[in-house]
This record gives structure tokens, sequence and C-alpha cells, in this order.
């Protein structure tokens, strides 16, 4: 039996058809697998800094799902909400964090999770906890101060060493630098030859310290110490002596009277000498024919 498709008919089997390609181009253009069993999960943002529809979310550099929605309400502090689709087979342990961040440098936007270690996990429809990592603009735009006060020490630098060098005594002052090192040469030639002549006065040194030990090792210390030591205990003894009222020194010493008489016998003794001198015939009596009786 023959079927005969009518005109309208046709049409619309062909518009069905171009819708479901039309449908499943778009949906594979941005990235979306309706074959594929998804679940979703939310995250909250104050910023999404670029974040658009259909953008990635890869774990360590591996597309797991894609930006599903964006919804915002401007009376909250955090105003976006994100919705992510993941994978139906991936599964995100508690603990996990959504980060916001660059797709290379192009500057489109992507999600990175940072998986934790835990035996608990998140379920379908559950919001995570999200963070933003600066981008590379932003990291350029920290990064331009630094370089712009480089480059102005770089040019200061560069107009110093200009006006040195346009300095009318830049070159006495390369004369002063010359003579001066040829001094420095003159007092090193200097040095070195008193360093040569270093080991001849060492020697000389060496035969005076070895004459001196020669000579002290021929005096006898041992000898000349027990003669100090005797003649030590010798006047120890007269000291004591001196000391003692016992005796005669230590009489005289100590005795006034004693003292006195020999005083006055010395003294006696020295007139009786003096008079001997002087009147001798008085105290020696002589004749050649005999004396008197």
């Amino acid at each position: 039996m023959n079927i005969k498709l009518t005109k309208e008919l046709k049409i619309g089997i062909t518009f069905v058809v171009t819708v479901m390609l039309l449908f499943f181009g778009l949906n594979y253009l941005k990235g979306i697998n309706i074959f594929t069993s998804e679940k979703k999960y939310y995250a909250v943002f104050d910023d999404i800094d670029g974040l658009v529809v259909s953008n990635s979310v890869c774990i360590k550099g591996y597309k797991v799902g894609q930006i599903r929605h964006i919804r915002y309400d401007f009376a909250k502090e955090n105003p976006f909400l994100v919705e992510l689709a993941i994978n139906k087979d991936i599964k995100l342990p508690q603990g996990s964090v959504f980060v916001l961040t660059d797709d290379g440098l192009v500057g489109g936007k992507m999600i990175n999770i940072k998986l934790t270690q835990s035996g608990l996990y998140y379920k379908d429809g559950d919001t995570i906890t999200s963070d933003k990592e600066a981008g590379f603009m932003a990291k350029i735009n920290n990064f331009v101060p630094s370089m712009e006060h480089i480059l102005n020490n770089v040019d200061s630098m560069t107009r110093h060493f200009n006006d040195l060098v346009a300095n009318s005594n830049l070159e006495q002052t390369i004369n002063s630098l010359g003579s001066t090192m040829n001094n420095l040469n003159a007092t090193i030639i200097q040095i070195r030859q008193a360093t040569a002549n270093l080991p001849s006065t060492m020697n000389n040194i060496d035969n005076l310290t070895g004459s001196l030990n020669d000579k002290v090792a021929t005096i006898d210390i041992e000898a000349m110490t027990n003669r100090l030591q005797s003649s030590l205990n010798e006047l120890e003894k007269f000291m004591q002596q001196l000391n003692n009222s016992e005796s005669s020194l230590g009489l005289l010493m100590n005795d006034k009277a004693v003292y006195d008489k020999l005083n006055k016998t010395i003294e006696n003794a020295n007139s009786l000498v003096i008079d001997l001198k002087e009147n001798p015939k008085r105290y020696v009596h002589f004749s050649v024919f005999g004396g008197k009786k």
C-alpha cells in the first residue's frame, strides 16, 4: 500500500527535523552533551569577572562539566548564583572548593574544582564553597607599579651616567685615578721586596735565639739557687741575733744602758789615745842610766 505524503506533511517533517538538528547543533556548539547524565551544583560569588554560560568546569585541567545557568540578585551581598553541570560519575568530597580562575591567556574564565580527601560527598543540588583566584590581568596590574619604579630608577641612573660622562673633570679624575694606581703598584712592589727578605731575617732571629738558649743552658741555675738560699739563711740568723736580747748584739741593739756604757768607754779610749799622742812622756818613762828610785 503506497502512502502518499501530502505537501503539508512533508513541510511538517522537514520543520521538525530542522528544529532537532538546530537544537542538537546549538547544544553541541555550547559543549552540552544531552546524552550524558549530569549532576547540578551551585556556587555563590560576589563578582563573576566575565564568567558566562557554557564556560568550562575542570579538575586538574580536565573538563568535567560546564556552567549551565547564572542567576543574579543585586540586593544580596553575593548576588551571583552559578549553576554548574558536572558529569554524573564525578564525586565531589565535602570540603572541595569551586575556584573562579582564568582559562588560559585569552581572557576567558572557568571554574577549577579543588578536591579534598574526605569520606563524605556532596549531593546533587548542594551549594559548594567558592573562591576567586587573581587573574592574569590583575597580576599584570599589580606588577605594573613595580615595573614603573624600576624604570624610574633605570632612567635616573642613565641621567647620572650621562652627566658624569659630560663632566669636564672626568678626564682629570681618571688621570688622578691612574696616578693612584701607579703609587699602589709601587707600594705593592716594596711589600714584595720586604717579603722576599723576610726569610733571611727570620733565620737571623732563629740563630740569635739559639745562641741565647746555649748561654742559658751553660748557667748552673741550681747552684746559683743554692748559694742564694744559703745567703738568705745566714742573713736570717743574723737578724734573729739582733732581735735576741740574750745575745751580745741583741743587748747592744736593745739595752740602752749597755749601749751608753759602751759608747762612754769608746769615748774615754779615744780621749786616752789623743792624750797619749800629745803627751807621750806622761805615760812613758825611760833613762839611759836607769830609772829613778
